[in-house]
């Protein structure tokens, strides 16, 4: 079997429920290189899986590195998922200079 790298997968969650709707900051090397909204989840549902909303949302940065997110919010909270690709294949590396963070519009 050949020596496949897996994508490069950063993932993140948070408890509190975005009522108000909130965003996820994608940084690289301390400079913002994205916004990706985090969809309100739907109140009143019964159940945990009728109160998920999800937001897909993908964008490259400067240098052509390719990103996707996938955000889910829940009445559990959110959680989130970047995918990233490097224009020059060595995801590893470029996972190593992104991080990701969760701003809440809540009050």
């Amino acid at each position: 079997m050949g020596d496949l790298e897996m994508p490069q997968l950063i993932t993140g969650k948070d408890s509190l429920p975005p009522i108000l709707g909130s965003y996820i900051l994608i940084i690289k090397d301390g400079e913002e290189i994205h916004i990706s909204g985090v969809p309100s989840f739907v109140p009143g549902a019964d159940r945990y899986r009728d109160s998920v909303s999800e937001n897909n949302d993908e964008f490259e940065d400067d240098e052509g590195n390719e990103f996707s997110i996938r955000i889910c919010s829940s009445s559990q909270g959110v959680e989130w998922d970047l995918n990233l690709s490097a224009k020059d294949g060595d995801d590893k590396a470029l996972a190593a200079h992104i991080r990701t963070e969760y701003q809440s519009n809540d009050c």
